[in-house]
This record gives structure tokens, sequence and C-alpha cells, in this order.
């Protein structure tokens, strides 16, 4: 594990701890954007029965930004998708509904706007 991943491992736990998912066993990976859905920094997958799951991160090779704007961005990108998984038992059926309720969050969390 190189320090970047360190450093965002230590974030998805200190988040996962605020949003009362210190019981789940998260870990957290860093991907290419073909991994992913070209309009993301980001995804969640997690099985509620076993409280496990995996948070994967946009590699910052294949990111808009850098510096401070891009630490904020895959931190506020670790809290998005911790709310996903917290959210989960609500099961939105609309997906468009789900992403404001969670970005909504995140924002709060944060305390501020990210920057993607």
């Amino acid at each position: 594990m190189n320090g970047l991943e360190s450093r965002l491992e230590r974030q998805m736990h200190l988040w996962q701890k605020r949003l009362g998912l210190d019981e789940w066993n998260l870990s957290l990976r860093l991907v290419r954007q073909s991994e992913i859905d070209s309009n993301s920094w980001g995804a969640a997958e997690w099985d509620p029965a076993n409280r496990t799951g995996t948070i994967s991160v946009l590699d910052p090779r294949d990111y808009n930004l850098r510096g401070g704007e891009l630490k904020l961005d895959m931190e506020c990108t670790i809290v998005h998708e911790l709310v996903h998984i917290q959210v989960s038992p609500l099961d939105a059926r609309d997906e468009l509904i789900r992403e404001e309720v969670v970005n909504r969050i995140m924002a709060a969390l944060m305390n501020r706007p990210c920057p993607n």
C-alpha cells in the first residue's frame, strides 16, 4: 500500500466512525476510470448482511484536479460512498432522488461544497 492509499484508508476509517459504520469491515481501493462509470469519481459495493464492502476511489492519474482540490475531492468521494452505504436501508427507488440525498448529506458533513 502506498502513501496515498494509506492516507485515504485513514480518512475512510475516520469517516466510517463518524457515520456510525465502525462495525462494518470496509476496504478502499484506487481504480482507473475504465473500471467505474465514466461520470463517476468513485463507487461502493456492499453486503449489508455481512456488513462488508469496498469503496473505490478514482486514481489521481485520471482526475481533472490537482493539489489541494484533488485531496479534498478524494475525501468527498469517500464520504459520498460511505453515505450511500449508510442510507442503503432506505433504498429510494429513484436513483436521482437517492443521489440528491447522498450529495446533500455529504456537503453537510464536509461543511463545504466539493470540487466535483
